[in-house]
């Protein structure tokens, strides 16, 4: 067992030898004091095989046992229980038919070996066989698996790649268009900051707010499609003029929808100038129907826009801009985000002053639209900011 334990080639082909050659004394030392050839002797003899297979049986697993439980400092029986004792069935079956193989010899002879023998081996083979293609075929099918684990990390990693360059190149894109005006520079920034502000008053969850702040920061990417005749327009656009602007949102949403990995964000993209009271474009949407991301937004955008100098009025002051938010609750904007939006110190800051928050410096919104797009007497045009 020492030998066996130390793990020494040699040692372990003697350990090996003089345990298979001890088991094999013991049983034909057993078998023997049952043989018989008598009639009245043949289930004896019967008998003895089943008793020289378990003692093959116990003889050699004991000794295994024995030298694995030296090698790990375990307990003997432990061993034996855990590895080879669901064995012992099979070898007493075997010894059992050891003993028939024995009386068909005495009977007749080398025939009744052969009827024996030659079907054990043929099983044997076939067994040895069926177990080698099984090995192999596990074998490929690890290959297989390895193979795949890494053509899935490639591809992972190829998509996150062509996601964030995608993003990235939205996100210019997005800059693009608030950079045609030099009133509007920054406007999807701060109405992402806004928004997002709004999204955790309301409680979103991480996720949510991910998703709020990608259409919040692509709100106005539908306007690569507006020429600058209109966009850039200082005075009130006509009936023909302000229908092609109200395009943008529907060709923002087709635009974010082509990159196959925000189409969440595509529905709060085409809805966030829809009116609460269902005023609004482009599908007249009201209350509930319309998306909760494109009720943040659309007062995230008025509020930008009131706060921000355009080139035909200056910015409003915060107190105006946030009381025109009370005022339009309910029927402009969602009451809730327009709640939040006024009640909360970190997006209003002080009610007096000419700025709110991230809105502290001179910036502008993101559509010369926001307020001359509706008729005059509208008493909320900063609404249809676009």
């Amino acid at each position: 067992m020492q030998w066996s334990a130390a793990r020494n080639p040699i040692h372990q082909s003697l350990f090996n030898v003089g345990a298979l050659t001890l088991a094999t004394v013991s049983a034909a030392a057993v078998f023997s004091i049952g043989w018989s050839d008598d009639h009245a002797g043949r289930l004896v003899t019967a008998l003895a095989g089943l008793a020289a297979g378990g003692v093959y049986f116990v003889v050699n697993t004991g000794l295994l046992s024995g030298a694995m439980a030296a090698e790990g400092r375990d307990r003997w029986r432990a061993v034996w229980n855990e590895r080879f004792s669901w064995l012992l069935p099979h070898y007493v079956a075997f010894g059992a038919v050891a003993g028939a193989i024995a009386l068909a010899f005495e009977a007749i002879g080398l025939y009744g070996l052969a009827v024996f023998v030659v079907p054990l081996l043929l099983m044997r083979k076939t067994m040895a066989a069926y177990v080698g293609h099984t090995q192999r075929s596990t074998h490929k099918l690890r290959e297989a698996a390895e193979t795949i684990r890494s053509q899935n990390a490639s591809l992972e990693q190829a998509y996150r790649l062509l996601k964030e360059r995608s993003t990235a190149a939205m996100e210019s894109l997005s800059a693009t268009v608030d950079a045609r005006d030099s009133y509007t520079a920054g406007h999807s920034r701060r109405v992402q900051r806004l928004a997002l502000a709004i999204g955790r008053e309301l409680g979103l969850s991480q996720a949510e707010l991910d998703l709020l702040g990608h259409a919040a920061l692509f709100h106005d990417i539908g306007k690569l499609a507006i020429p600058d005749g209109i966009l850039l327009k200082p005075s009130t656009l006509t009936t023909d003029e302000w229908a092609l602007m109200q395009r943008h949102s529907d060709e923002g949403a087709r635009i974010i929808d082509r990159l196959g990995f925000l189409n969440d964000a595509v529905p709060a993209i085409r809805h966030h100038h829809e009116r609460f009271d269902g005023a609004g474009y482009p599908e007249r949407l009201g209350g509930e129907e319309i998306p909760l991301g494109a009720r943040i937004i659309h007062v995230a955008d008025a509020l930008d826009s009131m706060l921000t100098t355009r080139i035909y009025r200056a910015a409003r002051p915060a107190h105006e801009a946030l009381d025109e938010l009370r005022a339009g609750a309910g029927a402009q904007f969602c009451p809730a985000a327009s709640r939040r939006s006024t009640a909360s110190p970190s997006l209003t800051g002080s009610r007096t002053s000419a700025s709110v928050g991230p809105f502290s410096q001179p910036s502008h919104s993101g559509g010369a639209d926001t307020f001359r797009g509706r008729p005059r007497h509208s008493p909320l045009r900063h609404s249809d900011a676009a």
